[in-house]
């Protein structure tokens, strides 16, 4: 995948940015999903939400400038990498909690108020 002609992400961080992509891809229909069942859909929440992908994807950029400035060998988005995918698997479990789908045994270690309907299914 391309981004800029002749650089290729692949190529620097692996196959963890088809991991990431999906990660974001994951939380973001898992959101709307879980704000429908809510009925909270909002333009605005979902506006922020989406403003705050792109600031992901900043901040990756940002890595990659400072992994090639430091010649550190993909180390440094790697780890960045590793930090977004924890990052949204976490509000994708919070999501499905949302969802009503019972993870309970998970999400006990979880700020309830964030959680859901699976907190009460105890």
């Amino acid at each position: 995948m391309e981004v800029i002609q002749g650089f290729d992400i692949t190529q620097v961080v692996g196959n963890v940015w088809y991991v990431v992509l999906g990660f974001i891809l994951f939380d973001v229909v898992t959101g709307l999903l879980a704000a429908a069942i809510e009925k909270k859909l909002n333009s605005s929440i979902n506006y922020i939400g989406l403003i705050r992908k792109v600031g992901e994807f900043t901040a990756l950029a940002f890595l990659i400038f400072i992994d090639a400035y430091t010649g550190s060998n993909g180390n440094i988005i790697k780890i960045g990498v590793g930090m977004i995918v924890a990052y949204e698997g976490l509000s994708i479990i919070e999501n499905f909690s949302r969802m009503g789908i019972n993870i309970s045994w998970l999400t006990k270690y979880f700020d309830q108020d964030k959680v859901g309907k699976s907190g009460d299914d105890k």
